[in-house]
């Protein structure tokens, strides 16, 4: 029988590695003049998770900016650019959508 386990995860810790080691938790990306941020992933609310899931974009996006999408969608912004902000950090990062 194996012993259980003495170590103890800090979540704010973990978090933090993964931020740094990934270039921060949020990725900004600039509209019509307007520079704007959603949480990278790793950091996403569940609801963009569950949006995703069920492939709904506007919703992931309204999810991953906030009260921002509003600004962002007056400007001309789409869900579908935010899609294009997350595929072009997964490219830059190495991994392929979806995992």
């Amino acid at each position: 029988m194996s012993k259980p386990s003495k170590t103890r995860y800090r979540l704010a810790e973990l978090r933090q590695a993964h931020a740094d080691k990934n270039g921060g938790d949020t990725i900004e990306f600039e509209h019509d003049g307007e520079t704007f941020e959603i949480a990278a992933p790793g950091f996403w609310p569940d609801e963009v998770k569950t949006a995703l899931k069920s492939g709904d974009d506007i919703a992931a996006a309204r999810a991953l900016m906030g009260g921002a999408y509003e600004d962002f969608h007056a400007v001309g912004g789409r869900a579908d650019d935010v899609m294009l902000v997350i595929a072009a950090y997964a490219d830059e990062q190495g991994v392929p959508l979806g995992e």
